[in-house]
C-alpha cells in the first residue's frame, strides 16, 4: 500500500511547475479585472494577493481524512488523486474593502471568463449563506490551461478584510478537521457571535461608503451669482478628491468633477495629477447640504 506522504511528494514534484504557472496566470488576470472595475477610483479597494500552494502536510492530512471517510482507497492512491480530492492545493485570495466590492468582483468573474480559464463549478456563496461556524467568503474554482501540462484547479477566495480577519481572530486553523484543538460549544458560540458582529460592521461600512461616495462624486451646483472667491491651500490630494483649507482653518472638498471641467476632459482623472499638496488656489465656496465645497476657478501650473 503506497504511503500518503510518498504519493503527495510525487504529485508535488510532477506538478509544482504547472501549479505555479497557473497561479500566476490567474492572479494576473484577476488584477486586470480589479483595475478595470476600479478605473479612476481607489485601487486599494480590491487587493489580489500573491496566492499560495498548500503545504504538503496539510494536503496529506486532507487525503487521510478522505481515506478515513471511505471516499478514497488507500491501496490504489495515485498522484492524480491529490488534485482530484484536494481541490485547493493551489489558491488565491482577494481582499475587498466592502461587501459591495466583493459582490461586484464576483459578479464580473462569473460573467466574464477568459480563454484558457473557466469555472469548473458554480460559485460557493458563503456570504448569502454563511457556514455554521460563521465563515463568510465567496469561493470560485477555476480550471486553468497551462501549455504542456494538464489543466490546473485553482481556488479563489473573495473576502472582505473583516471576513478575513475573522479567521485570524478566531484562530480558525486550530479548529479545522485534523487540527490539534477540538471544537467546543464555547468556541462555536464565540466564533459565531464574532462573525455576526463583523458582518454588521461590514454592512455599516458599506452604507457609510455609499454616503461618502455621493458626497465626493455628485457634482455640486455653483450659484449663478457667487458670493466671491477666497484663496485656499491644498492640504491633501488623491485619486478622487482633494482637501483644501482657507486662512481661517475651514476645510473644503475639491471634487474630481470640478477639476475635470477645468482640465477640459471627460474621462476619469486622478485629482493628484492636477492638484498637489501646498498648491494655492482661488476658489468659489459652496456650503452644501452634505458639506463645504471649494470649486477652483483655475488649475495651478506645475
Amino acid at each position: 500500500m503506497p504511503e500518503v506522504t510518498d504519493v503527495v511528494a510525487q504529485a508535488y514534484a510532477e506538478r509544482k511547475e504547472a501549479w505555479g504557472r497557473a497561479r500566476r496566470l490567474l492572479r494576473d488576470w484577476l488584477r486586470d479585472q480589479a483595475r478595470d472595475l476600479l478605473e479612476g477610483q481607489d485601487s486599494t479597494r480590491i487587493d489580489v494577493a500573491q496566492g499560495r500552494i498548500k503545504k504538503r502536510k496539510r494536503t496529506c492530512d486532507k487525503l487521510r481524512r478522505r481515506i478515513e471517510e471511505g471516499v478514497l482507497d488507500a491501496e490504489t492512491l495515485t498522484p492524480r488523486d491529490v488534485e482530484e480530492h484536494v481541490r485547493d492545493v493551489v489558491g488565491l485570495k482577494v481582499l475587498c474593502k466592502s461587501t459591495r466590492d466583493q459582490r461586484m468582483l464576483a459578479d464580473r468573474l462569473v460573467r466574464d471568463q477568459p480563454a484558457g480559464m473557466r469555472l469548473s463549478q458554480p460559485p460557493k456563496d458563503y456570504v448569502s449563506k454563511p457556514k455554521p461556524s460563521g465563515y463568510r467568503a465567496i469561493h470560485l474554482e477555476y480550471l486553468v490551461q497551462v501549455p504542456g501540462h494538464d489543466d490546473v484547479a485553482v481556488e479563489v477566495q473573495i473576502k472582505t478584510r473583516l471576513q478575513d480577519a475573522w479567521s485570524e481572530l478566531t484562530h480558525e486553523d486550530l479548529y479545522k478537521p485534523g487540527a490539534p484543538i477540538k471544537v467546543t460549544p464555547f468556541h462555536e458560540s464565540v466564533a459565531l457571535t464574532m462573525a455576526n458582529l463583523l458582518a454588521e460592521v461590514d454592512r455599516l461600512a458599506d452604507n457609510l461608503a455609499e454616503e461618502l461616495a455621493s458626497t465626493i462624486e455628485e457634482p455640486v451646483l455653483v450659484p449663478e451669482v457667487p458670493a466671491g472667491t477666497v484663496r485656499v491651500r491644498v492640504r491633501t490630494t488623491g485619486p478622487r478628491f482633494a482637501l483644501a483649507v482657507d486662512e481661517h482653518g475651514r476645510q473644503g472638498l475639491i471634487q474630481a468633477s470640478a477639476v475635470r471641467r477645468l482640465a477640459g476632459v471627460r474621462e476619469f482623472i486622478d485629482v493628484a495629477d492636477y492638484l498637489h499638496v501646498d498648491d494655492e488656489l482661488t476658489v468659489r465656496v459652496v456650503d452644501g447640504e452634505k458639506g463645504l465645497y471649494y470649486v477652483p476657478t483655475e488649475l495651478p501650473r506645475h
